[in-house]
């Protein structure tokens, strides 16, 4: 998949700040609410061009109840979602060829699911969200110019809904430094800055059921 996080989002690719400052946890970040996924991806060392985790969901129908599959990866700089090795596509096992939807979660923009079901088989499948915000379910995508589109950033703590409880996950953390959800940029420290990002998506929604 292609996507880009509008927090980090500069002149057509994403800043990998938390990355290069070594605040990117080497262990997969959404084992919590409200992901509570248990997978074990871990890396030694991060490459650099990655910007964050992501959380990759596959569905077989719209609801949260059609689950089949979840992975924790990589997003790269340039959007693409990759697996831990920084450049493979991201696999998923013992799973048939046919149509899934799919979900992408990031820990403080709001979550997207496809339009549409993709099929998926054994050979690597591209599916660009960038390109128009009807390829998100609901068309509901951040317009970061230039025709490019993106996930919404501002959803501090993770309800899948942008308003004022986001601006407690910036106040609660002014100034610390590190692997923040209130970082919603995602340069490694939490300021004032981080406000405009939920000021622009007030009240904005996931669309995912």
């Amino acid at each position: 998949p292609k996507i880009f996080l509008e927090g980090a989002y500069q002149n057509g690719n994403m800043t990998t700040s938390l990355n290069n400052s070594g605040k990117l946890p080497a262990y997969q970040p959404y084992f919590s609410t409200p992901w509570s996924y248990n997978g074990n991806e871990s890396v030694t060392s991060i490459p650099p061009s990655v910007v964050d985790w992501i959380l990759i969901e596959l569905r077989t129908d719209t609801s949260s109840n059609f689950t089949v599959a979840k992975r924790a990866a990589f997003i790269n700089s340039n959007g693409i979602i990759v697996d831990i090795d920084g450049s493979n596509p991201v696999s998923f096992t013992n799973l048939s060829n046919r149509d899934y939807y799919l979900v992408i979660h990031h820990r403080n923009h709001l979550s997207i699911m496809s339009s549409s079901k993709i099929f998926l088989s054994e050979f690597a499948t591209i599916y660009d969200f960038t390109q128009s915000p009807s390829k998100a379910y609901g068309s509901d995508l951040a317009d970061l110019g230039g025709g490019i589109f993106g996930m919404f950033s501002g959803d501090g703590d993770s309800n899948g809904i942008v308003n004022i409880l986001d601006y407690q996950s910036v106040g609660n953390n002014l100034f610390h430094v590190g692997y923040k959800w209130g970082d919603l940029d995602l340069n490694g420290i939490v300021n004032i800055l981080d406000y405009r990002k939920t000021n622009q998506n007030i009240l904005k929604i996931t669309r995912v059921p």
